[in-house]
């Protein structure tokens, strides 16, 4: 995995990010750490905005987040580079719709503005973050971003200076994930 790894940090290297799915479940998403996050997002979730009609989750894998999003959303798009993740993310969660693509694909345009636009675990894998900050907040009404805490000291610069920011650290055992949301234009 690390080998795979390695070009893939902050470049947009989509090809190695399908090698990646050569594997199920190469992240570990099954895993207790992960469930808990995926629990926590959806607390957060709907403190904060409630049940939305619409959500985006870019970097959608194979869709173990996507089972708990579908829970507090009326319509669920996830959205991933790699053809593979979002093919066993079609058969893990038949209640969502899932896209090939980018962030900034014309498909998303089309079923934009949505209600919440999250993106959990993978603005470190974008070679733009402010770029693809400013495309969620353009995308969505509500938007919502996690990162791992080895990261934090990188894109907290870049998120919490967003207007209107709010965040929460979550923990499990040992590992520690920022939360960060704000609203859209």
């Amino acid at each position: 995995m690390r080998f795979v790894l390695r070009g893939v940090r902050y470049s947009n290297n989509h090809k190695k990010m399908d090698l990646i799915y050569l594997v199920s479940d190469p992240w570990h998403m099954s895993s207790l750490g992960e469930e808990y996050r995926f629990a926590e997002i959806n607390r957060l979730i709907i403190e904060k905005f409630g049940r939305v009609g619409s959500l985006l989750e870019i970097g959608c894998g194979e869709g173990h987040q996507s089972l708990y999003l579908r829970e507090v959303c009326d319509r669920m798009i996830g959205l991933d580079v790699s053809a593979r993740a979002v093919e066993r993310a079609r058969m893990r969660c038949v209640r969502g719709e899932f896209l090939v693509g980018g962030i900034f694909s014309q498909e998303v345009d089309a079923r934009a503005p949505f209600d919440l636009v999250i993106a959990s675990e993978v603005l470190y894998y974008m070679s733009d973050v402010p770029a693809v900050l400013r495309r969620m907040r353009a995308l969505g009404h509500n938007n919502l971003v996690t990162y791992f805490a080895d990261e934090m000291e990188n894109l907290d610069l870049q998120v919490l200076s967003l207007p209107g920011v709010a965040s929460e650290v979550l923990e499990f055992k040992h590992a520690r994930w920022r939360v960060v949301w704000w609203r859209g234009d």
